[in-house]
């Protein structure tokens, strides 16, 4: 760090380690997860009044100037108005949050994404913030300046009872396009607001894309109108409960919420492995259909059987047509079992009449390559994990989510195709980024790393909804960040209040005797008698509203009043509401399971 006497001001880079984020911290540099590339932090802080308001230079940018005046109202109680301003009536004045786009605007090094189509080398997506008398912030599109509005709100300073935004130069950008989590919502249900709060963590944190797992072998989520009783066979994973269909505006109305605030929600169809659950509910479309004898099913989706495709195909398109603003579509191809399938009489003949030559990997090949020119057709790139063979070919039209060793992912990187790496092991976490796969290093000139996803597997909603430290995005936003481990866990503890007051206002407590915690769903908590609940708030305005049957809460849903007892199993869903019945924040919740005590053994 060096400091510049003559205008007295904190210079940081991406080399440089961040100082954590503190109320009233003065002159200090804001704690900001992940670290921009450069920061310039000035002497003083511009004041946030009521009379402050966010100005959108463009009217597209009006969504974006709502989202951060309710955030803006949920941590400090000032609304903000949201304005248009074309220019020619002035755009700020004092104590205004600017917002413009400037698509010139260029980050100071390539960055890996998908645009048109095409997989390219770019220096779009940078963005800027200028605080001075007034906020300014800019951005080379839409996204960008939510990104730079997260800044924002991640820097807010708390003094005296007065919120003020730290005097500061900033130029930003993502190290790859792909940076994403992913939810499981094919093994436990995932209800449509837990989603909205994960597009609300994921944007907090600068998280570009959410991924969703609508189908595994324990469930299929997606509504379709071609099949109206899809889900017929969906069933739980461990001890959640089981996944359900999701309405088909509900998930409309999640693209446009996700849209509105910079992060883009990305579908995945599982194929042709992972499929119990869809293949039980269309037998004769995707397994062994009856004109090939009946029988036991297979393991996986019969891809030696071309009448799979016009189906598949059917599928994308209704999926296509709601996650309209994506770039990408996950085609799966996981863990495929071939086994049941190559043993039926139907599949060399179907070999032998398409010239396939190398058994189930020539197979795997093609159905890569048939999806691939579904997905395209309705605009997408495919995405699919590693494992299965790839044809080199393609290493320009689909892009390979690594995610082990081996299994593929040491193939896709030699072959040249672009990787999403998706590690279990991080090793050292800080030493790991994005270019760092299970122990493969890989080269950000040489190798087209696209991005970095966190995997969500088999988490509960529960669990989901209390997972608010994104930490591994430090080192995928930023690959060159320093971590100092001590002052890292300092900062994201910060942020990680100011995060949870943002997304997650009520904090759920049980009073009384617990049984046990259940290790699986990690927030369950078994009990034999009656348990305490206490809701509270740290938000000094709203009111707590709850329900006990797992629906959303409203502001027409029963009051907190104080504590309660409950003596079975609910399940506990809690938000905070301002007095025009508005939600602050997201919603908590709890599980609490009741469980019998056993009976004594005879004799004793």
């Amino acid at each position: 760090m060096r400091t510049d006497r003559l205008v007295g001001r904190v210079v940081l880079s991406a080399l440089l380690v961040c100082p954590a984020w503190a109320a009233g911290a003065g002159d200090e540099p804001p704690g900001l997860l992940p670290t921009p590339k450069s920061i310039v932090r000035e002497r003083g802080n511009m004041p946030l009044t009521a009379r402050s308001r966010i100005v959108a230079t463009f009217d597209k940018l009006l969504p974006a100037a709502r989202v951060l005046s309710h955030e803006i109202y949920v941590v400090t109680g000032l609304k903000l108005t949201p304005v248009y301003s074309d220019g020619r009536a002035g755009q700020g004045e004092p104590g205004d949050i600017v917002l413009k786009i400037n698509p010139l605007l260029r980050a100071d090094d390539e960055i890996v994404a998908v645009e048109n189509r095409k997989i390219v080398r770019t220096q779009s997506f940078a963005h800027s913030i200028v605080v001075g008398e007034m906020a300014v912030v800019e951005g080379f599109d839409y996204r960008a300046v939510c990104e730079g509005t997260s800044t924002l709100v991640q820097a807010l300073i708390e003094k005296d009872g007065k919120f003020l935004l730290p005097k500061m130069t900033v130029k930003d950008w993502p190290a790859a396009d792909y940076l994403a989590i992913m939810v499981d919502c094919a093994r436990q249900e995932i209800p449509v607001f837990v989603l909205r709060k994960m597009v609300d963590n994921a944007r907090f944190y600068k998280v570009r894309y959410l991924h969703l797992h609508l189908s595994d072998d324990h469930a299929y989520t997606f509504p379709l109108r071609r099949y109206p009783k899809m889900g017929g066979h969906n069933r739980a994973h461990c001890e959640g409960d089981a996944p359900k269909i999701y309405d088909l505006q509900q998930l409309k109305d999640l693209v446009a919420y996700a849209d509105a605030r910079g992060v883009t929600i990305v579908p995945e169809l599982e194929t042709p492995g992972h499929s119990d659950a869809i293949r039980l509910d269309l037998p004769d479309e995707l397994d062994r259909p009856k004109s090939m004898g009946g029988g036991a099913r297979l393991a996986m989706m019969n891809i030696a059987d071309d009448k799979i495709y016009p189906v598949l195909d059917g599928i994308v398109a209704e999926m296509c047509g709601v996650f309209r603003s994506s770039p990408y579509f996950h085609i799966g191809c996981d863990e495929v079992n071939s086994g049941p399938l190559m043993g039926q009489p139907w599949v060399k003949p179907f070999l032998e009449k398409n010239g396939i030559k190398d058994g189930f990997g020539g197979l795997m090949k093609r159905h890569v390559g048939k999806m691939k020119d579904i997905v395209t057709k309705y605009g997408k790139v495919p995405i699919l994990w590693s494992g299965p063979p790839l044809d080199p070919a393609m290493k320009d039209s689909v892009i390979v989510m690594t995610w082990t060793a081996d299994g593929g992912s040491a193939q896709a990187f030699a072959d040249g195709f672009a990787t999403i790496t998706t590690p279990w092991d991080l090793g050292p976490f800080a030493q790991w980024s994005l270019y760092l796969c299970n122990g493969t290093a890989l080269d950000r000139r040489r190798n087209r790393v696209i991005g970095a996803n966190q995997p969500m597997w088999e988490m509960s909603a529960q669990c989901l909804s209390g997972a608010t430290a994104l930490t591994r995005q430090e080192r995928s936003w930023g690959p060159d960040n320093v971590i100092d481990e001590p002052e890292f866990k300092t900062r994201t503890e910060a942020l990680t209040a100011r995060a949870t007051r943002l997304l997650a206002p009520v904090k759920i407590e049980t009073v009384g005797k617990v049984d046990k915690e259940n290790p699986w769903l990690r927030t369950s908590k078994e009990f034999s008698g009656a348990l305490g609940v206490k809701l509270s708030t740290e938000n000094p305005f709203g009111r707590i509203h709850y329900t006990l049957d797992g629906s959303e809460p409203a502001a027409r849903s029963t009051a907190y009043t104080g504590p309660f007892q409950v003596s079975k199993t609910v399940r506990l869903r809690a938000a905070l509401f301002d007095g025009a019945g508005g939600m602050l924040g997201n919603v908590a919740l709890a599980k609490f399971v009741h469980t019998k005590p056993a009976p004594p053994e005879k004799g004793k």
